[in-house]
């Protein structure tokens, strides 16, 4: 976005999972600079809770504003609030139906835009992949997640094929190559030269921030989305989750990461940002606002 230079007053509702406070010491890009600082460079000032002074307030539907009657109540809320609004929908349209079916696409970002949405990206820090040391890694495949029935059954391939593999979560899997609960995520995936990363929905443009942590992990990845989601920003530096590409890992690896160094250590590693995250709920801000 371009600097604004008109001061305005942002209030973040309460939510039921998540808050964006916490953020606020991270850094927007790859310099020191902090989103508290970015905010203030750019003139807002962002408030928590129910301000009646805020100039536009922020509504988060996530799991915990799943039904109809919740999403009406909230609407409601906001219509006898009278302030200008924005909402982000942070969850796939199979856990939220009600906030698509019912928000205004025109002061909303949601994960799983479709054609109706404007899209939000998740955002996470710039971390360096320390590609130098990937030959001295795990020899394996590292894999991050719940076990839903067709990822068991992927596992299950894998294994058949000799394919070493280690599986990671909270809830345990019913394979012998399950091996617990990852504390840390990137931490756990940087010991692996390659990673599986399946999205939680396949549909609507469904994309979160699972790809962009397996490759600041420095790993090859294998992505599994919506088929129809174009990447072009991260064009290469993944693979797709088949049995083909898993079984070639080794000779499509070294282009991967070739194509990993030139997206983390350029720009186009920026879209999964704060300063890009922030930038699109401040653009729409201003655009609600009319101050532009």
């Amino acid at each position: 976005m371009t600097a604004n230079s008109t001061r305005f007053t942002l209030c973040e509702l309460p939510s039921g999972l998540w808050e964006l406070r916490p953020t606020f010491n991270l850094k927007v890009g790859r310099t020191g600079v902090t989103v508290a600082h970015y905010l203030e460079e750019n003139n807002v000032s962002w408030v928590f809770g129910d301000s009646r002074k805020a100039d536009i307030s922020l509504y988060k539907n996530d799991a915990g504003v799943l039904t109809g009657k919740r999403v009406l109540f909230e609407m409601k809320r906001r219509l006898l609030d009278r302030r200008k609004y924005l909402s982000l929908i942070s969850e796939p349209r199979e856990i939220a139906p009600a906030a698509y079916l019912l928000e205004d696409p025109r002061h909303a970002l949601a994960v799983a835009p479709g054609n109706k949405f404007r899209r939000m990206y998740f955002a996470s820090e710039w971390r360096d992949p320390r590609l130098d040391g990937w030959r001295n890694r795990l020899d394996r495949i590292c894999w991050i997640a719940r076990p839903l029935p067709e990822r068991v059954a992927w596992a299950r391939e894998i294994s058949r094929a000799g394919i070493a593999l280690d599986i990671y979560s909270k809830q345990p899997w019913p394979v012998p190559e399950w091996k617990g609960y990852a504390e840390d995520e990137v931490a756990t995936a940087e010991r692996y030269r390659y990673r599986i990363v399946c999205e939680n929905s396949t549909r609507e443009g469904y994309h979160s921030e699972k790809l962009f942590n397996s490759i600041r992990s420095g790993c090859v990845t294998f992505y599994q989305g919506d088929p129809t989601l174009d990447l072009p920003h991260a064009a290469g530096a993944f693979l797709p989750l088949t049995v083909e590409a898993v079984h070639n890992r080794q000779d499509l690896g070294e282009d991967v990461l070739g194509a990993v160094e030139r997206f983390m250590f350029t720009d186009a590693w920026e879209i999964y940002s704060f300063k890009n995250f922030y930038d699109r709920i401040l653009d729409l801000s201003l655009d609600l606002l009319g101050i532009r």
